[in-house]
């Protein structure tokens, strides 16, 4: 769905496509016209500048006209948004790639729209979960042989119309066929069925508009005072959607299981309704649609993607594991690479050391083993560093920990977080130093400023860039605003996330990659350098929970200078199925919200997130 680069590369090379071309105009009716290069299984989009503002219209009406048409095989398709003349850069690109998309056989994607199982789980259950927990979401989810599925969409209610969506089943027409009498027909389809794909035009229409209503609340948020995430990586096993409000779902070994959630700070307080109101205006869609199409920034030294907390699932105390690894990426390992490096927080062990550090007799206490193999899991779904500073990294003591650092080093990555360590990885030409930090002083502590700020300052001196992991913060829903003071969670000091992170770009650090809250959060620039406070969660099989916004994730994308300052990015928006499994998340979830949270916790940062999920800074011409 996603593509980094401005342009793919030989596009003049695609020869035009009049026929499909009319068939699209014929079904969504633009003026003007789309123009379409290539031919099935490539196509190439090409949208008018006046038609980027209703991007997120558009583009389900164009995927369900595409599915009706694909038959038997399965498209790539890439739309391209053209920059107006008075725009145009000499020599430069006519046009900017905005979106790329892998369209399945139609009947394969109609029938995981309309046949979803109904399915509910029992609370902490696990002996009620199948022996094979990828049949039970096949239906719900990108298959695992099937990496380009879509999955069918949240329903979200809306008081704007409904476009017309088109659907069937046929296979691509001769280019012989009469086109304006199968344009019509095509129509006549499209409207009995208007009923069945007009949920996909529908949620296109509330991303765009930023109108989320209260049936989007529930999905998205679902209730305040519901389960937060647990101490140990907000565990559950399938819970219900909505847990009680006033049972907690969460007690921790190192902490007070009786004392309560430190409330927000009364001046900051948070309301489902704050975080879903509009995020663009009329007028605002107007100015983000001419940054979707405004010409490429300076190229960037060094590419990162980064994601938060992955477990691939444990085999211990239970066997909790896919049949098939490959469902763990399938739907989002595409959207991984094209980058230097990719970064991930992995919060799990990898050994086979039969003795677990914690007593998990008690309640909410989880101890995390996966089987070292499968570090090429990892490694084939493109992660170059891996964090273990976090607190699942010593769930089988010492020994497992460096079992851990030790698989992750033999399969060709790098693992970050051992005590003192300074982790380099030649990217581009250049040395990027990492730097894995935690709030236990088994790792590298974050609450010891002074030893932390020493440290960075020696990585500085010996790379061209300086990248911090940090697993810090209190967790779950209650814990998506950032503020600049201590956090606790079940009276356990989190750290002060806002104040670390500045200490360590003030030391010289270029880039601060946050996780451990479980839940996403707000994005800052400061001195030039980003800092990302919560990645959230990435991949929890059958371990974490996936309930209202710890079931929403992303990819985060960061391309930085020589110097280590940050030039753009993106937002890469996805959200988590009912097993805990990524998938692209075609409603923009994540992009909304993190585009909110920033406004919120840093107003006067000069970045803006716009509709797509570019992150660009707002202090540059």
């Amino acid at each position: 769905m996603f593509e980094t680069h401005s342009l793919v590369p030989e596009t003049a090379e695609l020869p035009d496509c009049p026929a499909i071309a009319s068939l699209l105009n014929a079904a969504i009716a633009l003026t003007p016209p789309l123009q379409v290069q290539g031919q099935p299984p490539l196509l190439h989009i090409y949208l008018p500048p006046s038609h980027v503002g209703m991007i997120g219209s558009l583009l389900p009406q164009l995927e369900a006209a595409l599915r009706s048409l694909s038959g038997e095989q399965s498209w790539d398709i890439y739309c391209f948004a053209e920059i107006p003349t008075s725009e145009a850069v000499p020599d430069g690109p006519t046009a900017r790639l905005i979106h790329h998309t892998l369209i399945e056989p139609a009947h394969r994607s109609t029938a995981r729209s309309l046949q979803l199982p109904s399915f509910t789980p029992e609370p902490f259950a696990a002996e009620s979960i199948a022996d094979d927990p990828v049949a039970v979401a096949a239906s719900q989810t990108p298959s695992s042989s099937d990496s380009t599925a879509s999955l069918p969409l949240p329903t979200l209610s809306t008081s704007a119309p409904v476009p017309p969506a088109v659907a069937q089943s046929a296979p691509l027409p001769s280019v012989t066929t009469t086109w304006q009498q199968q344009a019509l027909n095509h129509r006549r389809r499209g409207q009995r069925r208007q009923a069945i794909f007009g949920i996909l035009a529908m949620t296109g229409v509330s991303f765009v508009l930023g109108s989320l209503t209260s049936a989007g609340v529930t999905w998205l948020f679902a209730q305040r005072g519901q389960a937060t995430s647990p101490v140990e990586a907000d565990v559950t096993i399938l819970e219900p959607a909505i847990a009680p409000a006033d049972v907690p779902t969460e007690a921790t070994e190192n902490g007070d299981p009786s004392a309560a959630i430190s409330t927000p700070d009364a001046a900051l307080p948070i309301s489902p309704n704050s975080l879903i109101s509009p995020i663009a205006t009329p007028s605002e869609l107007g100015a983000a649609a001419k940054a979707l199409i405004a010409p490429p920034t300076l190229p960037a030294a060094v590419q990162i993607k980064a994601v938060g907390d992955v477990i691939p699932g444990t085999d211990f105390p239970n066997y909790r594991l896919p049949n098939d690894p490959n469902y763990l990426f399938n739907s989002v390992k595409m959207f991984m690479g094209e980058v230097d490096i990719v970064f991930g927080n992995f919060e799990s062990t990898l050994t086979d050391h039969p003795y677990a550090a914690k007593d998990i007799s008690q309640g909410m206490t989880f101890a995390f083993r996966t089987p070292p193999n499968w570090t090429d899991v990892l490694k084939s779904a493109g992660f170059d560093v891996l964090s273990v500073a976090n607190n699942h990294s010593f769930d089988f003591g010492d020994a497992g920990f460096e079992d851990t650092i030790a698989n992750i080093h033999q399969s060709g990555m790098q693992a970050v977080g051992r005590k003192g360590d300074i982790v380099k990885v030649d990217a581009n030409g250049y040395t990027v130093a990492f730097i894995g930090y935690s709030y236990w002083p088994d790792h590298n502590d974050m609450n010891d400023l002074a030893t932390a700020t020493a440290l960075v300052q020696q990585a500085q001196a010996e790379a061209d860039m300086v990248v911090i992991s940090v697993h810090a913060g209190a967790e779950g829903t209650d814990a998506m605003r950032v503020r600049n003071q201590t956090e606790y969670f079940f009276s356990e000091n989190r750290g002060n996330l806002v104040q670390f992170s500045r200490a360590m770009i003030d030391a010289g650090a270029d880039l601060i990659l946050g996780h451990g809250p479980h839940v996403p959060r707000a994005m800052e620039l400061y001195q030039d350098k980003l800092i990302a406070y919560s990645l959230g969660n990435f991949l929890g099989y059958r371990t974490l929970s996936t309930t209202g916004p710890l079931g929403l994730s992303l990819i985060l994308q960061v391309d930085l200078d020589e110097t280590g300052d940050f030039l753009k990015g993106r937002v890469i928006p996805v959200a988590l199925d009912r097993n805990g499994v990524p998938y692209i998340d075609n409603a923009f979830a994540s992009v909304t919200l993190m585009r909110q949270l920033t406004r919120q916790d840093f107003p006067e940062t000069p970045l803006t997130i716009d509709e797509m999920g570019y992150i660009l800074r707002t202090d540059q011409p």
